[in-house]
């Protein structure tokens, strides 16, 4: 824990309840504590975003009078391993026809559906590329 945070969790925690922080400390304060939490978010975004991808699925159409119909959807995943292979859920790729990925790099792939666990909403899906990023 950054040693600036835990100052201000220690010296809060002192504090008896009719205490009053005056109100340019509690905003200093508040703002240390929001500044280090935001840039947590945003190294860690940073980190992990060039694995996220975004899918695009095509399924054969639940609708029985238009047999040739198509429903189309949209979801997301991250790559686990450089070589291709993509978790994402199951309810977005579970009965595809179709999957196409788009990466962070805006590249694009046809994928193949590798395991389609339902009950656990969890699938993984593979793409024909390697040296990728991965979490």
């Amino acid at each position: 824990m950054d040693n600036s945070l835990r100052n201000i969790l220690d010296d809060s925690s002192n504090l008896e309840p009719s205490a009053s922080i005056p109100s340019s400390a509690q905003t200093d304060s508040e703002y240390a504590l929001l500044d280090a939490y935001s840039r947590a978010v945003i190294s860690t975004a940073d980190a992990v975003s060039p694995a996220v991808t975004y899918l695009e699925v095509k399924r054969p159409s639940q609708n029985k009078s238009r047999s040739t119909a198509e429903q189309h959807g949209s979801g997301s995943g991250f790559i686990f391993a450089q070589d291709g292979f993509i978790l994402t859920n199951s309810h977005v790729v579970h009965g595809a026809k179709k999957i196409d990925i788009t990466l962070n790099d805006s590249r694009q792939f046809a994928a193949d559906l590798i395991g389609d666990d339902p009950d656990t909403d969890l699938a993984a899906i593979r793409i024909g590329a390697s040296g990728l990023p991965a979490l």
